[in-house]
């Protein structure tokens, strides 16, 4: 089956990443949404150049007076599923009302503002919409990423030995002018975190991922630094892990110092995860420091597998555990902990 897709949101984000790897599965771009007609107009023409994407009944719709809106596009028959990619507060009513068309959601994650409102959002679908088998689908990137997968195998299979410890560097910095600070919502964001949120979900899905494991307690000092990118930019965490693991993250939008580093310590040795040109590189280490093998794991099939999981949830009926709602609620649950001095974490898959 082929299945219809609007895309809701066309900014420069959805237009560069998921364009080309949905035409890669098993998709037809059949409707684009944005505030303006301009923006959705040129994100249709970059689908165009896509052999075959867009489907001969193709239709843009907007906020302005003179031509369709949102309503209008999800009363289609021929939309089976939206992608939406629009500001964190705006997202959750949305997917909603994409429910009640009967349309399957994937969406960008955070799920959320914070813990309760994500909490919400799955109660009133698991409530109204499962049954019906309609899909709500967060889009993690990181968790089908395959030098991630590769890590979690190299933790879980016993390489490096028992899991102790995880530490995690994520430091940078968004100045104005950056493509992803340039958006009005994320300049003055009304959410917690700021972009401790939108960008930490990242880092928190890549530890519990890899680590096959939970975060259930923090310890953290956060704040601001830079005038620009309130109300936090800046947080230094202690974790503690349901194994018994402990650990430390540290992230930082307000860095002259660029890391992207995670370490797994574990009982044999080690696993150093860094990022690469090509992708994703990852080197095992004897407990003396020795290198034991290096690999860079390429990640031009993410969003690829993404939304091939996506299609395949929806006809299976169910979804995939790591574009879950609950996973991705999991993750801000660690953020909302970390933002607030920490403590137990609220919310983690299984309690």
């Amino acid at each position: 089956m082929v299945f219809g897709i609007a895309l809701l949101g066309a900014g420069t984000y959805p237009k560069q990443t998921y364009l080309a790897p949905l035409h890669s599965v098993d998709a037809k771009l059949v409707a684009v949404y944005s505030r303006s007609r301009r923006s959705a107009a040129d994100t249709a023409e970059e689908a165009k150049k896509l052999s075959g994407f867009v489907s001969s009944n193709f239709d843009l719709y907007h906020d302005e007076e003179s031509g369709p809106g949102l309503d209008d596009l999800l009363k289609r028959d021929d939309v089976h599923a939206v992608v939406i990619s629009l500001p964190t507060l705006v997202q959750p009513g949305l997917a909603l009302k994409a429910l009640a068309a009967g349309k399957h959601v994937v969406m960008e994650k955070p799920i959320a503002k914070d813990v309760q409102a994500s909490q919400a959002l799955i109660a009133e679908h698991d409530a109204k919409y499962k049954s019906k088998g309609l899909i709500l689908s967060i889009m993690e990137q990181y968790r089908f990423d395959e030098g991630h997968d590769n890590a979690r195998q190299i933790v879980t299979d016993g390489t490096i030995g028992d899991l102790t410890a995880v530490h995690a560097r994520v430091w940078n910095k968004v100045s104005p002018g950056n493509k992803y600070y340039e958006t009005e919502w994320r300049k003055k964001p009304e959410y917690q975190g700021g972009f401790l949120l939108d960008g930490g979900v990242h880092f928190v899905s890549l530890i519990r991922h890899i680590a096959a494991d939970e975060i259930v307690e923090t310890v953290s000092f956060a704040k601001q630094t830079l005038d620009h990118l309130p109300p936090l930019d800046t947080v230094q965490a202690a974790l503690k892990l349901k194994s018994g693991a402990l650990g430390t993250l540290s992230i930082s939008f307000a860095s002259a110092k660029r890391d992207f580093s995670y370490v797994f310590i574990g009982s044999k040795g080690s696993l150093v995860l860094t990022r690469d040109p090509n992708g994703t590189k990852l080197i095992v280490e004897d407990d003396a420091g020795n290198a034991v093998s290096e690999e860079i794991v390429s990640n031009s099939s993410t969003y690829k597998n993404l939304f091939a999981a996506f299609l395949d949830d929806i006809q299976a009926g169910k979804s995939d555990e790591r574009g879950s709602p609950q996973q991705a609620l999991a993750d801000v649950a660690v953020v909302e902990s970390i933002c607030s001095g920490g403590g137990s974490v609220k919310y983690y898959p299984g309690i």
